[in-house]
């Protein structure tokens, strides 16, 4: 008899989890409960109690869903908390719930399976970055210390409600907090190797640091926070455009490595 598959084996978990829970299961930022006619209900978690939601029956819809965020913009990470709400898909059985979950979180629901079991398969940042070719090499040479900054910047619970597995290589611990949600992330994703190419960016731009201390990006970043503020409209960048400095995951890398840098000139 051949071996059952990955992904059969995880939907059966995955639906055997949520009916073991009378009040349906979070996983990310959805509510998956079984529903008592038979079939699955999902719905974005905040939208709990709500009755006036847009009505879903093809899983497939989960596709639209998790494109677009609630103004409008492009989701280029699924596993941001930016998932738009109002809807709700309501699904016959489990092989059409995990078409959905599939959608919404790609691989999502193989990887919660495969940690469960302990046979996840992780892939450390520094094998991930050996892989890599043509602009993206320069990861290879980001510092121990730049990786884990990075981690804190791009894939903290408030920008990445993904659980990080890997560490900085084999025998070199992460060291920072790795996230609370239920899917687990096996390897950097293609937008953390991106941030992480501009974060060995600015490592380079160091020896160009004026005499305050400060690197061009950094200055062309205080600029921009300046303006800002005294137009009265931060406009924030889109989520992976990095070179931009209004950009969520470059100022909070900004906040690990530059205030502290601004502090140590106010206390000379």
């Amino acid at each position: 008899m051949p071996a059952e598959s990955p992904a059969r084996a995880a939907r059966e978990a995955f639906a055997g989890w949520v009916e073991e829970a009378p009040g349906g299961r979070r996983f990310g930022q959805v509510l998956v409960r079984r529903e008592e006619g038979g079939g699955y209900s999902i719905r974005h978690a905040e939208d709990r109690g709500r009755g006036d939601l847009e009505p879903h029956d093809d899983p497939r819809a989960a596709r639209e869903i998790a494109r677009l965020t609630e103004e409008g913009e492009h989701r280029p990470l699924k596993s941001s908390p930016n998932l738009r709400r109002g809807w709700e898909i309501r699904v016959p059985d489990r092989a059409a719930l995990a078409v959905a979950m599939n959608y919404l979180y790609p691989a999502g629901i193989v990887h919660w399976y495969q940690l469960r079991r302990g046979e996840l398969p992780v892939t450390h940042f520094r094998e991930n970055a050996a892989r890599q070719s043509g602009i993206y090499e320069r990861v290879r040479d980001l510092s121990d210390e730049a990786v884990r900054n990075a981690v804190r910047a791009c894939c903290a619970d408030e920008v990445c409600l993904k659980r990080v597995m890997w560490d900085v290589d084999r025998g070199v611990p992460l060291g920072v907090e790795r996230g609370s949600g239920e899917i687990p992330c096996p390897e950097p994703c293609s937008l953390f190797v991106s941030f992480a190419r501009r974060v060995r960016l600015f490592e380079r731009e160091e020896r160009y640091a004026d005499e305050a201390g400060l690197t061009p990006s950094e200055r062309e970043d205080l600029a921009a926070l300046v303006e800002a503020a005294a137009s009265g409209e931060v406009g924030f960048a889109r989520e992976a455009e990095f070179e931009e400095p209004l950009n969520v995951r470059r100022m909070r890398y900004r906040r690990l490595t530059l205030v502290p840098k601004l502090r140590r000139s106010e206390d000379r």
